[in-house]
């Protein structure tokens, strides 16, 4: 038993500690220039961690409800699967591209970013 509540605090604190370094990333990297490669990627990615999140936290009241607990427990990870999927060519193209493109577009984003 004592090994199982060790392992459950383990995994915890290591959760914790993850999120904990990806708010850090997110401000540390939100100080760069708007072009930077880095930041665009990270804002992909904190776009999808939120995109995840946000799933979770409406499962929630949806659970209850017959029938459409049972679409969204089908729908919303194929849809989730298929966005995470999209992050690692999205991811490839934007590190591809580097500091020598003049503009980008950032994920999620209808504005154009100009390097300057």
């Amino acid at each position: 038993m004592d090994l199982i509540v060790d392992l459950t605090k383990t995994i915890i604190f290591g959760v914790v500690a993850l999120a904990g370094f990806l708010c850090l990333l997110v401000v540390v990297i939100s100080l760069l220039p708007l072009g930077n490669p880095l930041r665009v990627l990270l804002s992909s990615l904190t776009m999808r961690v939120g995109a995840t999140l946000l799933a979770g936290v409406v499962a929630i009241p949806i659970e209850p409800i017959p029938g459409l607990d049972l679409l969204y427990d089908i729908g919303v990870p194929a849809v989730l699967l298929y966005y995470w999927f999209t992050f690692f060519p999205e991811a490839a193209r934007i590190l591809k591209s580097g500091f020598g493109s003049s503009a980008q577009q950032a994920p999620g984003s209808r504005d154009l970013i100009l390097d300057g």
